[in-house]
């Protein structure tokens, strides 16, 4: 994706679209079809700023970043999550379900900064219909609009439920300015299944690390996201199906053999990736390092800078974790400060950000020698282990019963984890092993966006949030309208009624 990062930069300024959701607009003849785009080149420069504009993780920008992003914004709301920053509450608020829909930073900025992405990618593929080129490849190009549209309606969807999506005469219409609805819950569902569907069709099953297009849309992607609606929607016949065909020879995924060499340098661009940022010093760089290390961390020969001691997982999460898992290789529960002060469970300390004081640090990626304090180990978003563990739910929530095959799917992650793999001995039956399963996953993915899902999906979501706020000693608000977030406020107001809230806010 490094030749994507730097085609949207350069055209982002040329391609205009609709802001629905917000009652703003852009001229969409700003740019004069007869002469762009005109050629094959034109179109693939045009489908790469509309289609993966949204998907970056670069420093402060794209809805993977690691600020303000998606995966950073679910997972704090978790069990696990924590930032030991105070900007007003906001924060405090993110973690313990205390948030309104006036939380502009991390509850309602995916709906407001990226929900209008999905209308751009409609113009464009409306905009190269015309163009004179291969039909195969501008097939493709099609598919890999479709793929966005529907993995950013997924998005927007698991956080906040139906969406507004516009049909193409009211695009070429801007200056309208008409405010349109959100679609039912049925749907905006409908809406997601066609896309991520009609797209698959079009597209190759996946890259492997070389290839001129890596970084590009795949048909694994567009099943990954399947297979992750269908569990949230409990149609567990369909999952299964989903979990089946990534298994499939055609698109070479598997198990990295050692979970610690998942997240390095090295190692980018594996087998078990079904789809990751393509992270490059100088052209996109995660800032994970600095918003998860305190500046009191000693980094000889690996990293100049002091971090900012943000991002935490709890001392109640990293308790439930087994010794020996090696997935704990690059959670940091002990070191040592540039004074020579121990940090560890005996002794946190009380500095916020420069301790451990409100829980470990999620490095998740191997340090490795780094320009200033950017990391340029590509972004992981799905992987393999998170479709055999969620096949293996899928399978024993849709028999009510434990199955060798089910077990044998989990223990394929667990024992690459140096763990001892389970038996049916090990179950006392199908909710015990739900029970164990989901706690395998957190210990498996944890920070990778996975956890509000699962709790969501078993129903134990609000009731994990108010055990983490005893911890805490925080106020508990929440009910079970919070397994979706809030729109903004001032979104809600400008809608004139058109546009609805979520129930409880």
């Amino acid at each position: 994706m490094k030749r994507i990062s730097i085609y949207v930069a350069l055209l982002l300024m040329l391609f205009v679209g609709i802001q629905s959701c917000e009652l703003q607009s852009e001229q969409f003849s700003d740019v004069d079809p007869a002469i762009y785009p005109t050629t094959a080149n034109d179109v693939r420069d045009l489908v790469t700023s509309a289609a993966y504009d949204s998907f970056r993780n670069n420093e402060y920008d794209g809805i993977f970043n690691v600020a303000t992003g998606y995966f950073l914004d679910v997972d704090i709301a978790t069990d696990y999550g924590y930032c030991s920053w105070d900007d007003g509450g906001g924060w405090s608020r993110l973690a313990f379900a205390q948030w309104t829909p006036n939380d502009t930073r991390n509850v309602t900025n995916i709906w407001r900064a990226y929900l209008n992405k999905i209308s751009k990618m409609s113009l464009t593929i409306d905009r190269i219909q015309s163009v004179q080129m291969d039909e195969a490849r501008k097939a493709q190009y099609v598919a890999e609009l479709r793929c966005g549209r529907g993995f950013l309606a997924f998005i927007q969807w698991d956080m906040y439920g139906p969406i507004i999506v516009s049909d193409l005469e009211n695009l070429k219409n801007a200056a309208a300015r008409v405010i349109l609805p959100r679609l039912s819950e049925e749907e905006t569902r409908n809406y997601i299944v066609t896309e991520l569907t009609e797209a698959a069709k079009n597209l190759p099953y996946s890259y492997k690390k070389g290839d001129a297009d890596y970084g590009r849309f795949t048909k694994g992607l567009c099943h990954m996201v399947l297979l992750k609606f269908y569990m949230q929607t409990k149609q567990w016949d369909k999952a299964i199906t989903e979990g089946r065909e990534l298994m499939k020879p055609e698109y070479g995924y598997a198990l990295v053999p050692s979970y610690v060499d998942l997240f390095t340098r090295a190692n980018e661009k594996n087998v078990e990736t079904i789809f990751s940022i393509d992270c490059k010093e100088g052209t996109t760089n995660s800032l994970w390092y600095p918003h998860a290390l305190p500046s009191d961390y000693v980094l000889p020969n690996v990293w100049g800078g002091g971090g900012w001691g943000g991002y935490k997982m709890t001392w109640d999460f990293f308790d439930t974790f087994e010794p020996d898992d090696e997935r704990t290789t690059y959670i940091i529960s002990e070191y040592i400060t540039a004074s020579g002060v121990i940090r560890n469970k005996a002794n946190k300390g009380t500095d916020g950000g420069n301790c451990l004081q409100h829980g470990v640090i999620p490095l998740k990626y191997k340090l490795e020698p780094v320009n200033g304090d950017a990391c340029d180990i590509d972004f992981m978003v799905y992987r393999y282990a998170d479709a055999l563990t969620l096949l293996s739910e899928a399978i024993v929530r849709q028999g009510n019963t434990v199955t060798s095959e089910a077990i044998s799917l989990l223990n394929q992650v667990r024992t690459r984890a140096g763990l001892t793999g389970y038996t049916a001995a090990d179950f006392t039956g199908s909710r015990d092993f739900l029970d164990k399963l989901l706690m395998e996953r957190a210990h498996e993915l944890w920070y990778e966006g996975c956890r509000r899902q699962d709790l969501i999906r078993d129903g134990s979501y609000i009731q994990t949030l108010q055990k983490k706020c005893q911890a805490y000693g925080q106020p508990f608000i929440a009910t079970e309208n919070y397994t979706r977030f809030p729109i903004q406020e001032s979104i809600i107001i400008a809608g004139q009624g058109i546009i609805e809230q979520n129930p409880g806010y």
